[in-house]
């Protein structure tokens, strides 16, 4: 069986948004297209970002998966669907993966007005939620407002730090904007990356410029890598501890494992060098004490000699006067 190589685009739905792989096969398009997309959510805009070419998966191999759908709703899951094993058939070769998402075609110029349209009144709805959010004293905090390609639904962005009841809201705005209402809960770092803006080092976002998912930070991180634990240096603009934390900690904690071992193989080198320079020095002092005890038998026993000779001759008495 032959491999079949298929046309892959990945395509950004909105500015800072994640980059999603849409089967291209059979469509001209290039990176900085316009294009439009089917998806499990219906028709959409989207920009081609990047293309390259993928070999379709052969029904001995292992299936393989792909993303095929955009999360809105701030979590950024993961939609995945397994390649049909029945790739050797002329209509299956010319497929993406199942669930792989198809773009249609470029974006014309009625699309490209009706864009323009959609943002319109993106803006009109975005002012008219926030003014009945305002009015109801709802604890949330409206991000964006998003049309869907034909504009029969609206999608709202929002933040809150607890559970909002807004029910009626969502009626109000169907009444007002006569169109299909979705309320999306997102996180505040979903918010930082919407909104997008420049981080304490003076660059863009990482969440908004490359970042694909949210790895978890912790202070510990920040501990390991020895940085001054102030929360207005080590926090972004979104109030969390820094994404950046998290690239280099696996590197910093190789190193401090290595420097810990080091330290040991020293310490341990230190205190082998330190006994036996203890070991000669309790030599030194034994051999001293040694030969200052032999030094003074030997002046003991001269001393005892020298009187002896003195008694043994006072005893035979004076020498007689020869003449």
């Amino acid at each position: 069986m032959t491999d079949t190589i298929i046309k892959v685009a990945g395509v950004r739905f909105r500015e800072n948004w994640k980059v999603y792989d849409f089967d291209a096969t059979g469509t001209d398009v290039m990176v900085g297209d316009k294009v439009i997309i089917d998806s499990d959510r219906g028709l959409g805009f989207a920009q081609v970002m990047r293309l390259r070419k993928m070999r379709a998966p052969a029904a001995t191999e292992k299936p393989e998966e792909r993303e095929i759908e955009l999360s809105i709703d701030g979590e950024e899951e993961d939609l995945t669907e397994e390649v049909p094993e029945d790739a050797s058939s002329s209509s299956a070769s010319r497929q993406a993966p199942k669930g792989l998402g198809k773009i249609l075609r470029k974006a014309t110029k009625e699309d490209l007005a009706r864009l323009e349209k959609n943002e319109g009144q993106e803006a009109e709805a975005f002012t008219i939620a926030q003014e009945m959010i305002s009015e109801r004293e709802l604890p949330m905090k409206l991000i964006r407002a998003e049309y869907s390609y034909d504009a029969s639904r609206a999608t709202f962005f929002f933040f809150s730090e607890s559970r909002v009841d807004f029910r009626e809201l969502v009626k109000d705005l169907a009444y007002k904007l006569k169109s299909r209402i979705e309320m999306r809960q997102i996180g505040i770092r979903d918010v930082a990356r919407m909104i997008g803006g420049f981080g304490p080092c003076g660059r863009e976002l990482c969440c908004s410029a490359f970042l694909k998912n949210f790895e978890p930070v912790s202070i510990r991180m920040a501990k390991k890598q020895e940085m001054v634990l102030n929360p207005a240096k080590i926090s972004g603009v979104c109030g969390r501890l820094l994404c950046c934390l998290s690239y280099e900690y696996e590197m910093y904690d190789e190193i401090k494992k290595d420097l810990a071992g080091m330290r040991e193989a020293a310490g341990k080198e230190r205190k082998e060098e330190e006994n036996r320079i203890a070991e000669e020095r309790r030599a030194e002092e034994e051999h001293r004490i040694a030969e200052e005890r032999n030094n003074r038998k030997s002046v003991g026993s001269s001393r005892t000699s020298g009187g002896t000779n003195t008694k043994k001759a006072a005893a035979r008495g004076p020498a007689p006067n020869r003449r």
